[in-house]
């Protein structure tokens, strides 16, 4: 079951890495053709600014998942690597608890922020008018399944480690050695 859960979560968070991806360029394009179209024309998109915005926070929100199920977070390994295999198992349950400490009462009150501004519908104070309930609402999404993921790697860490998998536990929580970054030749985020 868990594994199941967690080759889903995979493919989520691969697609919401690649939609956050195409925001980005999406994003750059349009703030490009607006400078240009100021510098030459004397004339604006208007609003690439506040887009851009919105697309970074939420491409980010959409890329948290990504970095957890891939190990990608940065973590100070300096004395985590000469440790026993068993004290690091346990480092990388408390690494992601510190994430839930951290993120859960975030996402929560993130959602509280919606709900006030659907409930008011909100509107940016800029040209555009943005109802900030629309990209406020992605953002909240993407920190949404970050929470779910964040959760559904430490029950499979913790699982792996009441049985003694020390190996699984470092192949779904621990930080990539230099070896498997060279193995990996993405830069060792592969999970």
């Amino acid at each position: 079951m868990l594994d199941k859960l967690l080759a889903a979560n995979f493919k989520l968070s691969s697609l919401m890495v690649w939609i956050g991806g195409a925001g980005l360029i999406g994003a750059a394009i349009m703030v490009t053709i607006d400078v240009f179209l100021r510098d030459v024309f004397l004339v604006t998109l208007g609003g690439a600014d506040e887009i851009s915005g919105y697309i970074f926070a939420i491409s980010t929100a959409f890329a948290f998942p990504y970095a957890v199920l891939h190990r990608a977070n940065v973590r100070i390994d300096a004395l985590y690597i000469p440790l026993p295999p068993f004290v690091r198992s346990i480092l990388d349950l408390v690494a992601l608890v510190g994430l839930a400490v951290f993120f859960f009462p975030l996402t929560w009150r993130s959602w509280l922020m919606l709900q006030d501004n659907i409930g008011f519908w909100t509107k940016s104070i800029t040209p555009l008018q943005t109802p900030i309930a629309i990209p406020q609402s992605l953002w909240f999404a993407g920190m949404v399944v970050f929470c779910l993921t964040v959760l559904l790697v430490f029950v499979v860490a913790l699982t792996r480690l009441l049985r003694g998998d020390l190996t699984g536990v470092h192949d779904i929580a621990g930080v990539p050695t230099l070896d498997e970054e060279m193995q990996s030749g993405d830069g060792g985020h592969a999970g």
